[in-house]
């Protein structure tokens, strides 16, 4: 079967999807909006489950409920680490700049390490 180039591409852009939306499409129970959905579902949403917020969370704006969380409170969610808790008293810990020019990370680094090794061989000399 040989097309003329214009139906050519008007099949194949038959194919492609539109962006943006979903390709599975969930019909009774399972739809966004039924009201059993929480019931059926592992993660218990849907229109018939009320989010069970915290209590800080009637305090904010609602900008603030909307705002994007920042990368300490990221690395906590995903990977359980508390940067913003000092971990040697407890104490709060404020982030007072993010460096990410690999030049100058290297350097710190090491500054770091060259600080580590001489720490290491005063503790030898004292046993």
């Amino acid at each position: 079967m040989i097309f003329e180039p214009l139906d050519f591409i008007a099949r194949l852009v038959a194919l492609v999807l539109m962006p943006r939306v979903n390709l599975t499409r969930f019909h009774g129970v399972f739809a966004p909006n039924s009201k059993h959905r929480a019931l059926v579902t592992p993660a218990k949403q849907g229109k018939g489950n009320k989010p069970k917020a915290p209590d800080d969370w009637q305090d904010k704006t609602r900008v603030e409920r909307r705002a994007a969380m920042s990368w300490a409170q990221r690395l906590k969610r995903v990977f359980n680490i508390d940067i913003e808790t000092c971990q040697a008293c407890g104490g709060t810990v404020r982030i007072i700049a993010c460096i990410e020019d690999p030049v100058i990370v290297e350097k710190i680094l090491i500054h770091l390490d060259k600080k580590d090794r001489s720490a290491q061989a005063s503790r030898k000399d004292t046993f």
